[in-house]
């Protein structure tokens, strides 16, 4: 799903439960322009997990995907592979530091400038859990929690980095549940430089806009669900429903899922949520 109608479509309905090519072969100056055009788009996700060695066989077994691990100081950064190209990362995670969840996906947003976007996120009131620091696969990367909680990361991508070729696009769509919309849009407006439109009558969700792309949304966060902010990463498969059927059968909950337009949601065994887009046909 490269498009933007079934987003705008799904979007306009009561929500959950609720009220680009690869960088390989092109030159140097159109990768660039690739690059640039994509600030504010969900581009890579790492799982943090209490229990690395459970999330892995889970997400080998539910989407086929391979591993590799990395060693990093004295723990290991472990690498999903979707048919030879990378998709995730997975790394440990003291479950005792929030014991709401055992597991939680963090997706990193493309920016031009991780440095100056996590002053400004600072300056807004966030909470910088990783500051700015080398990520050696793709380029500079930090994390943090905004002002009502929801983590998130940045990666500014490096364009020398040859494992470009090797990094998978079917990380689709980012959508924040919080409970204060309007708040959580105005942080994401002033921090990393989004534009804001509202997606309903009410003016209480809303799309943000980058790169004269819609990038991701903010909804109201259901009154059934604990009262946080969290973001859901969305990635593309070929299948929702064969997923869902292999992710049940391991252990996920289905959290959402709208049959008629090929987005759903799940919970891992480990707690963690994420979003499923199905793959349009050609």
């Amino acid at each position: 799903m490269k498009g933007f109608n079934k987003y705008l479509l799904l979007l306009l309905l009561p929500l959950f439960l609720t009220s680009n090519g690869s960088l390989a072969a092109q030159s140097e100056s159109s990768a660039q322009e690739i690059i640039q055009n994509q600030h504010g788009k969900l581009v890579w996700a790492d799982l943090y997990t209490g229990d690395v060695n459970a999330s892995l066989k889970f997400y080998q077994k539910t989407f086929g995907w391979t591993v590799k691990a990395f060693a990093k100081g004295s723990t290991k950064y472990h690498i999903l592979y979707d048919n030879g190209q990378a998709i995730a990362g997975v790394l440990a995670r003291d479950s005792k530091r929030n014991k709401t969840d055992n597991a939680l996906w963090v997706g990193s947003i493309d920016t031009d400038n991780v440095t100056s976007r996590i002053e400004l996120s600072a300056k807004n009131n966030g909470t910088i859990i990783l500051a700015p620091h080398e990520f050696k696969l793709y380029g500079k990367r930090a994390v943090l929690a905004d002002p009502q909680g929801a983590i998130i990361a940045l990666l500014e991508l490096d364009l020398t980095n040859k494992n470009h070729q090797k990094m998978s696009t079917k990380w689709d769509w980012a959508q924040l549940f919080s409970t204060n919309t309007k708040k959580a849009a105005t942080f994401y407006q002033d921090a990393f430089d989004y534009t804001i439109e509202p997606l309903n009558t009410n003016k209480d969700s809303f799309f943000l806009i980058q790169s004269e792309s819609v990038q991701a949304s903010i909804v109201n966060l259901p009154e059934s669900f604990e009262q946080r902010d969290r973001w859901v990463n969305f990635i593309e498969v070929n299948n929702i429903t064969a997923v869902l059927s292999k992710a049940t059968t391991y252990g996920a909950t289905i959290i959402y899922h709208a049959k008629d337009k090929g987005v759903a949601i799940l919970s891992d065994p480990n707690g963690a949520f994420l979003g499923l887009t199905e793959q349009e046909s050609e």
